[in-house]
């Protein structure tokens, strides 16, 4: 071989080696002195989170595009000046925006999901070693509707407490990864569709709120109920909270009070024990029971209200007397009883779906003491929950065929697609059909004239039961001289369609059941029943009034709501929801004090309708 080419080939590789070698050396010091390093993104991208919507469609959560402002510090050459400069504009302590900048490191948080102004004023700055990221944000357009049921989500989209933590992996699409148009892959989110009606959550938060706030209540709840489905159309708690900032409420405030925290129901319970024994002992229902104001079992002095006298059945549910139903229960057999407690749902969870759903209360028969019996049918020793309540008190009104609650009507894609769709189980007949209409007609007379008369409206044939217990505090061991006020009760009586449950903790004045919750359930009632199209020869002595601007109405053009009352708008927006396919959004109670659009403009299909109340 040529010498002379053998050392020419030589030293040509040691070059390109050599050249090789400085331009590692090179490339990774710059990956370690950069300003801006970019590392590949393995995972799919992220897309934000689904949609929860209301059974109409209606958006109750949504994921919006912002803006968050981050620094490199070691492109900031003042990082004093920088801090006193941003501080007043983000709203962030100066000596905190400094300590983060003069941390060693090329990546520290300014602000996340911060207002669009703030990002603008602050990129109107141009200061160097501050810059932005596009990341979704959480947002419920209706603030603090169905906040406890909703739940929220974290700085990273991660769901925390609710429906959000629940179906958390849905929501953000975790458990399914997808391409786009693009071929990127992307995370499949998905929305939720509930059985939730905003409208009828709004109107039992409405009604709710006002009568906790004017009687001076801890909290209430309220369950609407659809009988037939056994949908929930609406879980109110009060007082709620906004979901856009629940950084701010307490975690009492955020909790599903009577769902998460169940609660000793008092004389409703009654109802139960007539159930068991109209399956056990039907007999008791032909004898009669003196009342003397009291009763004395097992050396305790159990009170009634009142001395009631000579009562059958249907008396001591009208008048909710204890003395008669622990007469009548003394008969029936532990055993059995405690059978029809759990046949009506009692000591389970109703499987419904929400996030901390407690079973209540209800020991096993071997538990139980002598007085268990007795204290279980006046509501005591056993503790419920609202859903438990409401379904139980639907099987009743369906006939004896108990439909469990459900919450969630369904998953889909983004545009629309259906992923899974959830129908309500049911667990059967849990009583004959006749028990199920003795029932019903005891407790219509509950409303007609006994302890739930503030339930009765002059629209509705309405039935249902009192409730009131002695709260039980755990950190004394014992009843205290506070009260849980209840009323359960459906309407319409000839034709069921809701059930609905009012709570309300600790009422000033330690008001009943009968005075505190009943006359919240006769407001739910006036209000969601008209919305639901539910009428004909229940209502009575409503004159319907014309709108003076009616001749505007011709079909497809906006009428002139104001003055009317919401009964008269209700049919009116029926109408044209099944004409045109209006959307309408209803705030406030008492008559139409304001309306968009105004009167005589001409309405386009899937236009949304708002209406001011006072």
């Amino acid at each position: 071989m040529n010498r002379s080419a053998f050392n020419s080939r030589v030293y040509l590789t040691a070059f390109l080696l050599f050249a090789f070698f400085i331009l590692i050396v090179i490339k990774l010091f710059n990956l370690h002195f950069s300003e801006k390093i970019i590392i590949p993104d393995s995972l799919p991208a992220d897309t934000g989170r689904g949609y929860i919507l209301d059974r109409n469609g209606y958006v109750l959560a949504l994921s919006i595009v912002t803006e968050s402002i981050f620094a490199n510090p070691e492109e900031v050459s003042d990082p004093l000046l920088v801090a006193r400069a941003l501080s007043p504009i983000v709203g962030v302590p100066a000596g905190t925006l400094l300590e983060r900048i003069q941390r060693g490191k090329r990546f520290v948080w300014i602000q996340r999901k911060t207002d669009d102004s703030v990002a603008a004023a602050v990129r109107e700055m141009g200061i160097r070693g501050i810059h932005f990221r596009k990341e979704y944000k959480r947002v419920y357009p209706y603030r603090d509707l169905a906040s406890n049921l909703l739940g929220f989500v974290g700085i990273d989209n991660t769901g925390l407490e609710g429906l959000e933590h629940r179906f958390d992996q849905l929501l953000s699409g975790r458990d399914e990864v997808v391409r786009d148009e693009s071929a990127r892959e992307i995370y499949q989110k998905k929305n939720l569709r509930l059985t939730i009606d905003r409208l009828i959550q709004n109107i039992a938060e409405e009604e709710l709120g006002s009568t906790v706030k004017s009687i001076r209540a801890d909290q209430g709840a309220a369950v609407v109920f659809d009988i037939e489905s056994g949908r929930v159309l609406a879980l109110a708690k009060v007082p709620s909270f906004d979901l856009n900032r629940y950084q701010n409420y307490s975690q009492q405030i955020r909790r599903l009070y009577t769902v998460v925290d169940s609660f000793e129901p008092g004389s409703t319970l009654k109802v139960i024990a007539a159930a068991s024994l109209l399956e056990h002992n039907p007999e008791v229902f032909k004898k009669e029971f003196v009342c003397e104001g009291k009763i004395d079992v097992g050396g305790v002095t159990i009170n009634c209200l009142h001395e009631h006298g000579r009562v059958n059945m249907t008396d001591i549910i009208r008048y909710s007397c204890n003395s008669g139903i622990i007469q009548s229960v003394m008969n029936l057999d532990r055993k059995n009883f405690y059978s029809t407690l759990m046949k009506f749902g009692f000591g389970r969870p109703t499987g419904a779906g929400i996030p901390g759903e407690t079973s209540g209360i209800l020991r096993p028969v071997k538990q139980w003491s002598g007085l268990s019996r007795y204290s279980i049918s006046i509501g005591h020793e056993i503790s419920v929950t609202s859903l438990q309540m409401a379904a139980a008190f639907g099987a009743i009104a369906n006939r004896g065929v108990y439909v469990s609650p459900s919450i969630v009507e369904g998953v889909e894609k983004p545009d629309g697609t259906v992923v899974q769709r959830y129908y309500p189980g049911s667990r059967g007949r849990i009583m004959r059909e006749e028990d199920a209409a003795l029932l019903m007609g005891m407790m219509r007379q509950a409303v007609a004239d006994g302890t739930g008369r503030r339930a009765e409206s002059g629209y509705y044939e309405t039935l249902g039961k009192t409730g009131t217990s002695q709260k039980f505090m755990k950190s004394l061991g014992a009843y205290s001289d506070k009260n849980i006020s209840s009323f359960i009760g459906v309407a319409p009586y000839k034709n069921p369609k809701i059930c609905v449950l009012v709570v309300i903790d600790d009422p000033g004045d330690n008001l009943t059941g009968g005075a505190a919750a009943a006359p919240v359930f006769k407001k739910i009632i006036e209000r969601v029943l008209p919305y639901m199209g539910i009428g004909g020869d229940d209502i009575t002595g409503i004159e319907i009034k014309k709108s003076p601007a009616g001749k505007l109405f011709s079909g497809n053009t906006m009428p002139d709501l104001r003055g009317m009352n919401f009964l008269e708008v209700s049919g009116i927006l029926a109408d044209l929801n099944r004409s045109l396919g209006v959307k309408h959004y209803i705030k406030g109670s008492g008559t139409v004090a304001a309306q968009r659009p105004l009167p005589g403009t001409v309405l386009k299909e899937n236009d949304t309708i708002i209406i001011n109340m006072r």
